[in-house]
């Protein structure tokens, strides 16, 4: 399983510089997940990204 913790608000937190999505304060944002040459389960739906969780 992969994984990646990122960081996504209007400031870059210590020690996350280069994990950091900027965000504009007081607006919304949304994630897009891009598949590339995506499996039979992703197809036929029978798999689902987890959602995405705050972190501590």
């Amino acid at each position: 399983m992969l994984s990646a913790r990122r960081s996504v608000s209007p400031e870059s937190p210590l020690g996350y510089e280069n994990n950091w999505v900027q965000t504009i304060p007081g607006k919304s944002w949304f994630t897009i997940l891009r598949m590339y040459s995506p499996r039979r389960a992703w197809i036929d739906q029978s798999w689902r990204p987890s959602d995405i969780a705050p972190a501590n």
